[in-house]
C-alpha cells in the first residue's frame, strides 16, 4: 500500500544510528574484553567502560538498521513497484558497494593490519613485517577466525542488504497475508514484544556469548548471521504495512526503556559467563535469553523516543539524515588510521577515544559538506544533489 508520509523521525534515527557507527569502532581499540573473546592485540591504554559502550551499542544498533531498512523498503515498493525499487538499490546500494570495495575497504584493511601488529609487537610500523603478520594470522586462526577469507569490513552491511532485497517480493507476500488476520489488538500487547523475543532466541542460539560477534564480515555469507538480521529486515517490512505498531512504540518508549536498563547489566553479565564458560554451555541459554529481550527492548524504546520528540521537520535531523551515507562509508579507514596514529602515545583511553571520535566526525561531515553533496558522489548515494547549508546556518525550518 502507499504511503506519502515523510517519517522525520525514523530519517533522524537513520542518521544517529549511522553516526553511531563512528563511536563504536573508536571503543574497540580499547577494550579490556576484546568481542566474542577473540584474543585480539589491543591499544596498552584500555577501561572497561568501552566495554560497556560497545556492548551496550551492539545489542541494538544493526537490528534497528534492519528493521528500518525492512520498513523503508517497503515505502519505497508501495511507491515505485518491484522494478523501481529494485532498480533504485542497485544505484543506491550496489553500486556504492563495488565502489567502497575498491577504495574504502583497502584502505581500511591496511590500517586494520598496522594497527594489530603494531599492538602486538610494540612498534609503530607501517604494515609491520612480513613474520609479524603471519605471527597474528596463526594467532587468530588457532581462536577460530578464518583469516583465508575475504572480508568485507563495515561494508559487510551493504552486502547483507543485498540479499535482503532478494526477499522482498517473499515479504509483499507475508504483508498481504498478515492483513486478513486483523491482528490489530496482538500488535498493540505486550504479546508481540514477547513473539519476537522468543522468535530471536532461536535465531541468536548459534552465537557464542549470546551476542553476534561472529562470521557476518566474510564474503562466503555466514547462514546464521543471514538469518539473525534478515529477520530483523522482514519484521520492519512487516512493521510499514502494520503501522499501528508505531502507536504501540510511542505510546510506551519510557516502558522499555526501564526494561532495557533492567536487562543491559544482565546482559553483560550472561554474555561474559557464557564466554568464559563455552564449555559447559551451562550460562547459553540464560545468555541468548537476556540479549533477545534486551534488543527489542532498545528497538522499541528507540523508535518510540524518536516517534515522540523528533518527527518534525528541523534542519539538524536533514542533514544527519543526508550526510549519515557517506558518514557510514568513510568513517572506518579514518577511525582505524587515527588508532594507529594514536598507539604509541601514552594518553588515557577516555583521551584518544574523544580524539577518534572528534577527528572523524570532523573530517567526515567536512569532506561531505565541502566534496561530496553537491558531486556526482552525491548523486550516486542519493539519487540527486544537495546544497544544504550547515544546519546551525539555517533558519528555513522550526
Amino acid at each position: 500500500m502507499q504511503d506519502n508520509r515523510r517519517y522525520y523521525s525514523l530519517d533522524a534515527l537513520r542518521g544517529s544510528m549511522m553516526m553511531l557507527g563512528i563511536v563504536l569502532h573508536a571503543c574497540q581499540w580499547y577494550l579490556v574484553y576484546p568481542p566474542g573473546g577473540v584474543p585480539l592485540p589491543m591499544d596498552p591504554s584500555r577501561s572497561y567502560l568501552f566495554d560497556l559502550i560497545m556492548h551496550f551499542i551492539h545489542s541494538f544498533r544493526m537490528p534497528l538498521f534492519f528493521v528500518l531498512a525492512g520498513f523503508f523498503t517497503s515505502l519505497l515498493v508501495g511507491k515505485r513497484d518491484f522494478k523501481g525499487t529494485y532498480q533504485n538499490r542497485f544505484y543506491r546500494i550496489f553500486i556504492p558497494l563495488v565502489l567502497g570495495i575498491f577504495t574504502l575497504l583497502p584502505l581500511t584493511l591496511v590500517f586494520m593490519v598496522s594497527f594489530l601488529t603494531s599492538a602486538k609487537f610494540g612498534t609503530h610500523q607501517f604494515l609491520g613485517t612480513e613474520e609479524q603478520f603471519q605471527i597474528i594470522t596463526a594467532e587468530m586462526e588457532a581462536a577460530g577466525l578464518p583469516t583465508n577469507e575475504p572480508s568485507f569490513a563495515h561494508l559487510w552491511f551493504l552486502y547483507y542488504l543485498c540479499y535482503f532485497y532478494l526477499l522482498i517480493p517473499i515479504c509483499f507476500w507475508l504483508s498481504r497475508w498478515s492483513l486478513k488476520l486483523n491482528a490489530i489488538s496482538f500488535i498493540k500487547s505486550p504479546w508481540l514484544y514477547l513473539l519476537l523475543g522468543a522468535y530471536t532466541c532461536l535465531t541468536l542460539w548459534p552465537f557464542k556469548g549470546g551476542a553476534l560477534f561472529e562470521g557476518f564480515i566474510y564474503v562466503t555469507p555466514h547462514l546464521p548471521s543471514l538469518l539473525y538480521y534478515g529477520s530483523f529486515f522482514v519484521l520492519g517490512y512487516l512493521f510499514h504495512n502494520h503501522r499501528v505498531i508505531l502507536e504501540t512504540f510511542s505510546s510506551h518508549w519510557a516502558t522499555f526503556g526501564a526494561i532495557s536498563l533492567v536487562l543491559f547489566p544482565l546482559s553483560m553479565y550472561a554474555t561474559h559467563q557464557d564466554l568464559e564458560n563455552l564449555s559447559s554451555g551451562e550460562f547459553h541459554l540464560f545468555a541468548v535469553i537476556i540479549n533477545a529481550f534486551l534488543t527489542w527492548s532498545l528497538i522499541y524504546f528507540f523508535i518510540g523516543l524518536f516517534l515522540r520528540f523528533f518527527d518534525k521537520d528541523s534542519p539538524w535531523s536533514l542533514y544527519i539524515s543526508n550526510s549519515s551515507y557517506w558518514v557510514y562509508l568513510l568513517h572506518m579507514p579514518v577511525v582505524v588510521a587515527f588508532a594507529w596514529l594514536l598507539l604509541p602515545l601514552s594518553l588515557p583511553a577516555i583521551v584518544k577515544f574523544g580524539i577518534i571520535v572528534a577527528g572523524t566526525s570532523i573530517i567526515c561531515f567536512v569532506t561531505y559538506h565541502y566534496l561530496v553533496q553537491g558531486s556526482w558522489l552525491g548523486q550516486v548515494l542519493h539519487g540527486k544533489r544537495f546544497n544544504q547549508t550547515w544546519p546551525w546556518l539555517d533558519k528555513s525550518r522550526g
